[in-house]
């Protein structure tokens, strides 16, 4: 008896042998249970007899050739029919050539020529032994390998397996992200046809190292799109052979939001610098002009300024603006063609935000002005520029005309809403700036309002105060949502404006106190913004005065806008506004206006607000504390900005130039 080897299965192996020689059979049967103990050796007779036997815990078929009625041939037929993958064994005494020809092209695993049964228990054990553990091993491979195939197409990142230099396994996700299908995948060099071409060097040496690798790498698409996407290999040996195991993982949207974020911060940073940095219309303009114009995709950006008589005049132009005269824009008259798609004409025309497509455009002509329509598109057709985008320019109530940005790029609408919020800031910037220039300005126009407000705000103040009381608005500072003003009472005691005061809901009293015949008072109001909405008009505003339920305010515009808009934007927020009087006012000899020129609006307010609540007297009646606290600043910055300002009024008038910050 041979002894049972440590190669022996561990579990048992059903084995069935059928012989029509039941003697025979017997002595075999015997034999392999002391050969093999470990085997479940079940016997048939018959071909019938067999296929009755074959149960599915069956892991071999041994069966002679030679039957009566069907041969194992036959046999072996009719199992491959329910079993393809059975081994099968036949064992006959018979053997020849042919024979054994036959029975493997009918697809038998082995085939075995008896001898004595001692030799032929042997032969067989190890024969039988080693078909199972060949088909175990080949079911437990195609198990693993269907289990790895459901894991790897259950992950939702693109997978590849590569081994010997080719691609063998990708799953769905590889075709989705890539465009490619699976034989294309397997048959090319994933590399060359995937990888973008910087790329290609890093991710061949990943491949060869050994070691785990992470690359962040772009890929072509087979549309031709750039994707970006986190490569981690790994290194494997599978069925005793090297390999690599490819993660591909698309981060795109992750880097645009990423490159968002950064043009979105750099846009801030550069639009902080315009403000801080350009004082006149003219050079904000121009610095929003060339931020726009910086990005390659540009090819003009343009800021249209509106005229006196309702038209459009270019405050600043970057890039090619031989577009601008091309296309009609710059013509006298452009801003009255009242058809025209031109989209700068159109957002100046119509308010808010106009996008157009040149080439949807010239594929669809034939709008009320087709001549005009032909004219912008043939212009725009010929300076490379794909898409525009106009945004009217609007702060306060104020139209200030129109910013146009035209593009070599598609649409796009995170760009569009880009530029959208540029346009709000440069309405912003231009309305701060022309107040600026009225400051300085050679000539202004001054318009006298009358205002009635319904009881709130600073006129309720005066409401409170009675009839026979006059309030003068000297300071106001915006404070967020709310504002801070700094007046004079006369015709009222202190005890008067501080019960008024105290009377109001909305209004927070600061300091009041009695000084020779009038009152000095400090107090916050809520809505409506009396001072705010002046300034966002374009006004400079120069005097208040509240008495018997109505406020006199006198403003100065700049000379180049006309009153009836101002007046409008600011009815909208009062219940009555109506302009008594306007002139023009020569500034030349305004030695305070010069005085004040050279100051930032911080020094200008730290130095007013010290002087009207009593700073400078002696005693004080405001510590440096108290008036940094007025203005919302710590009282080092207050003293720094008011040290600043001192320094400045006094060289402009000993000097006759500002002095430096």
């Amino acid at each position: 008896m041979t002894e049972t080897t440590d190669e022996t299965s561990a579990d048992p192996v059903a084995v069935l042998l059928v012989d029509d020689n039941r003697d025979w059979l017997t002595l075999v049967v015997q034999r392999l249970h002391e050969e093999a103990p470990d085997f479940d050796v079940r016997a048939a007779n018959s071909v019938d007899g067999a296929l009755d036997r074959l149960t599915d815990d069956v892991e071999c078929v041994v069966s002679d050739y030679y039957m009566p009625g069907r041969t194992g041939i036959e046999l072996l037929a009719a199992v491959r029919e329910d079993r393809p993958d059975l081994p099968f064994l036949l064992f006959t005494g018979a053997g020849n050539e042919g024979l054994a020809s036959s029975a493997l092209s009918a697809g038998a695993d082995d085939y075995i020529v008896k001898t004595s049964v001692d030799d032929s228990a042997a032969a067989l054990a190890t024969r039988v032994r080693t078909a199972v553990d060949k088909h175990r091993t080949e079911r437990a491979l195609a198990e693993s390998e269907a289990r790895y195939r459901t894991l790897v197409e259950s992950v939702r990142d693109a997978i590849f397996v590569a081994r010997d230099g080719g691609v063998v396994l990708v799953n769905d996700a590889a075709t989705t992200l890539t465009g490619y299908d699976r034989a294309a995948l397997l048959a090319d060099d994933i590399v060359e046809t995937v990888v973008h071409p910087d790329d290609r060097v890093r991710v061949r040496d990943a491949l060869d190292l050994s070691a785990p690798q992470s690359l962040d790498i772009r890929i072509r698409t087979r549309d031709g799109e750039t994707r970006h996407c986190i490569l981690d290999v790994d290194h494997v040996v599978d069925d005793g052979l090297p390999g690599s195991i490819g993660v591909l993982r698309d981060i795109t949207a992750q880097v645009h939001h990423q490159r968002r974020l950064e043009r979105e911060r750099d846009t801030k940073e550069a639009i902080r610098e315009i403000l801080v940095r350009q004082s006149s219309r003219v050079e904000v303009a121009e610095a929003f002009c060339r931020y726009i114009g910086s990005d390659p995709d540009t090819t003009v950006a343009w800021v249209g300024e509106r005229t006196a008589g309702g038209g459009l005049d270019p405050l600043a132009v970057e890039g090619d603006g031989s577009y601008l005269r091309a296309a009609g824009v710059l013509d006298a008259d452009a801003a009255a063609r009242r058809d025209s798609t031109e989209p700068s004409l159109t957002a100046f025309r119509e308010g808010g935000t106009t996008v157009r497509t040149v080439g949807a455009e010239a594929s669809h002509p034939g709008s009320p002005d087709a001549d005009s329509d032909r004219r912008w598109v043939e212009a725009a057709s010929a300076a490379g520029i794909e898409t525009a985008v106009a945004v009217s320019l609007r702060y306060g109530g104020v139209d200030y005309g129109v910013l146009g940005v035209y593009r070599g790029g598609a649409d796009d609408d995170r760009e569009r809403r880009r530029f959208e919020e540029l346009a709000e800031t440069l309405g912003y910037a231009l309305s701060t700036a022309e107040s600026r220039e009225a400051l300085v300005a050679d000539e202004v126009v001054r318009v006298r309002l009358s205002v009635r407000d319904g009881g709130a705000g600073v006129l309720a103040v005066g409401d409170a105060l009675g009839r026979d009381a006059e309030l003068v608005v000297h300071t106001v500072l915006p404070r967020g949502d709310s504002e801070r003003y700094f007046v004079t009472v006369r015709g009222a005691t202190e005890a008067a404006v501080t019960d008024a005061l105290a009377s109001l809901d909305g209004v927070t009293p600061g300091g009041v106190v009695a000084e020779d015949e009038v009152v000095r008072a400090q107090f916050d109001t809520a809505a409506p913004s009396f001072g705010t909405a002046i300034a966002d008009a374009g006004g400079v505003l120069q005097r208040v005065v509240v008495a018997a339920g109505e406020a006199t305010v006198v403003v100065d515009l700049p000379r180049r806008r006309p009153a009836g808009p101002f007046v409008e934007a600011l009815a909208a927020g009062f219940d009555s506004v109506v302009m008594t009087a306007r002139n023009h006012r020569s500034v030349e000899s305004d030695i305070g206006a010069s005085v004040l020129a050279g100051l930032t609006d911080r020094q200008r307010e730290s130095l007013e607000v010290a002087y009207r609540t009593g700073y400078f007297e002696r005693p004080k009646r405001r510590s440096a504390a108290e008036v940094a606290e007025a203005i919302g600043v710590s009282r080092s910055t207050f003293t720094q900005h008011l040290r600043a300002a001192q320094r400045k009024v006094f060289a402009e008038l000993f000097d006759g130039e500002p002095g430096d910050v």
